[in-house]
């Protein structure tokens, strides 16, 4: 009876070592491998039938944030488990599949090998195998690495370019230069030891290296940015694309935004390039945390981006996000007319007790004050050409008076204090 336990005993050891191998593809996923993708960028392989996976002599890149990736799914994806605190399960540690915290690599090349039966890992150094392409000048404070997965193929995306000449360099393991026109490079245009004048902006750059058939080809490709967020025709998985003409001002001009729908009571969104959250962009603070403002500047990108950006939904808004300097603003379009052109005034603003409105030529029908939310908090009609509205009521912050007349609808802002 012992002997037959206890070949039952190891049988179920065994099974269960068996079911614990994983069929793959495990992968690495994260913006440290390339982005936040299914199947992730990073593949392991494995030659014991699915227990063992390695990879050898691959790139952390980006902000080296990433997960493993047992099936090719967000369910079968893991982080490190532990307390989210430096050094942040690198090199080593035990994942918690569909859970556990991003493990955040230092940039470099590595090799990995991770066990499925136990679900441990851990990162050694690597060497690396490519030829090492680097953009020098066009502005740059010093030169920048390009990343390449094979050798052939290098890319370095959202490079800002304040301008001048630059060029593409080896530097290992041999010493060369090229150069030629900009912005593309394409079609044998290609010099040995040129460089490139470069106009400012921002742009996702190529390069492919020289053959014994084909002369080495580049392309500067202007970068696409976005806004993405819980308004309406995003619900933070739409972008919107905003317009350019110098790569630098990306713009949207006379956008009304609205709330998706859902639980959420105020409209939050961040920018970011080329539809990716590998280089986002927000406010000050942590993710999620509620800054609300109508301009500032944006947390690097590659840093994570920051908190939300909070903005009062209704008005109608002109936005500019200049990619140089990472500030945003949002102008109330109609605010500014009203305050500039319009033949309505407000006194005093701020006001810590009444607003008196006036007009010089028309009679003023109604007026609403609109809380940054959008809710309207009071209403008074009028029908003169003077009206008081009583602040005292209202909690202290930003305001929106729609006032209407015979000649339209105009609306300014208010700061109770």
């Amino acid at each position: 009876m012992k002997t037959k336990l206890h070949y039952f005993i190891i049988a179920l050891i065994f099974g269960l070592g068996v079911n614990a191998q994983v069929a793959g593809p495990v992968t690495i996923t994260g913006t440290g491998t390339g982005g936040w993708n299914q199947p992730g960028g990073l593949v392991l392989s494995s030659t014991d039938g699915g227990t063992i996976w390695t990879a050898s002599n691959f790139e952390i890149v980006g902000d080296g944030n990433m997960k493993f990736s047992e099936g090719g799914t967000w369910a079968t994806t893991g982080g490190f488990t532990g307390a989210n605190t430096a050094p942040f399960g690198f090199p080593s540690g035990t994942l918690t599949i569909n859970g556990g915290n991003n493990i955040v690599g230092t940039l470099g090349f590595w090799n990995v090998t991770y066990n499925a039966v136990d679900k441990t890992y851990s990162f050694t150094p690597g060497i690396n195998p490519n030829p090492v392409i680097k953009v020098n000048g066009g502005g740059l404070a010093a030169d920048v690495q390009m990343n390449t997965s094979n050798g052939a193929a290098y890319a370095k995306k959202s490079m800002y370019f304040p301008g001048g000449t630059a060029s593409f360099k080896e530097s290992s393991p041999i010493t060369a230069q090229w150069g030629g026109p900009f912005p593309d490079g394409t079609g044998g245009v290609t010099v040995s030891g040129g460089t490139i004048p470069v106009t400012a902006g921002a742009y996702n750059v190529y390069f492919t290296m020289p053959s014994t058939s084909a002369a080495a080809e580049y392309l500067f490709e202007p970068v696409v940015v976005s806004m993405i967020g819980n308004f309406t025709g995003s619900g933070w998985g739409t972008d919107l694309d905003l317009a350019t003409t110098d790569n630098i001002h990306f713009t949207q001009t006379s956008w009304t935004p609205t709330l998706a729908g859902g639980s959420d009571t105020e409209m939050h969104l961040k920018f970011r390039d080329n539809h990716d959250w590998t280089y986002q962009y927000g406010t000050g603070g942590a993710n999620g945390s509620n800054n609300l403002a109508l301009t500032g500047t944006a947390q690097n990108g590659i840093a994570g981006g920051g908190g939300d950006i909070y903005i009062p939904w209704g008005p109608t808004y002109n936005v500019d996000f200049d990619r140089s300097t990472g500030t945003w603003t949002f102008t109330n379009v109609l605010s500014n007319a009203s305050f500039s052109n319009s033949s309505f005034k407000v006194y005093p603003n701020p006001t810590t007790n009444l607003w008196n409105f006036t007009s010089e030529k028309n009679q003023i029908n109604s007026i609403q004050v609109i809380d940054v939310l959008g809710k309207i908090v009071l209403t008074q009609t009028t029908n003169s050409n003077q009206a008081t509205v009583d602040a005292s009521v209202l909690n202290n912050g930003v305001y929106f008076a729609k006032i209407t007349s015979a000649s339209g609808v105009e609306t300014v802002k208010l700061i109770k204090k």
